[in-house]
């Protein structure tokens, strides 16, 4: 019981380092159009997205389709970012990446 207990702890401790870690990654990536630049972070929070041009001009569909690849490709960074993360941390490599 009390070896189940330590387990318990110890998994708690380490998830509590992934997290410290994912939050402190940073990925800066820009849309394809290169309209906005998003950073993330490993834990897959937007921090900032940030215009690189004048978007007062540019077509509402164009830029809202920009917009959601640009978000859509700093979500994979980051998930591929988590995932070597977490293989590194458990010690089996790049898990899934």
């Amino acid at each position: 019981m009390f070896d189940k207990i330590k387990q318990l702890m110890q998994l708690k401790s380490q998830m509590a380092e992934i997290k410290k870690r994912l939050d402190a990654m940073v990925i800066k990536t820009q849309s394809p159009k290169k309209y906005i630049e998003i950073t993330i972070n490993g834990s897959q929070e937007v921090k900032e997205v940030v215009f690189l041009c004048d978007v007062s001009s540019l077509n509402k569909e164009i830029l809202a389709k920009d917009i959601q690849e640009g978000l859509n490709k700093a979500i994979k960074e980051s998930q591929a970012m988590a995932a070597r993360t977490m293989g590194d941390f458990a010690g089996i490599g790049g898990m899934g990446a």
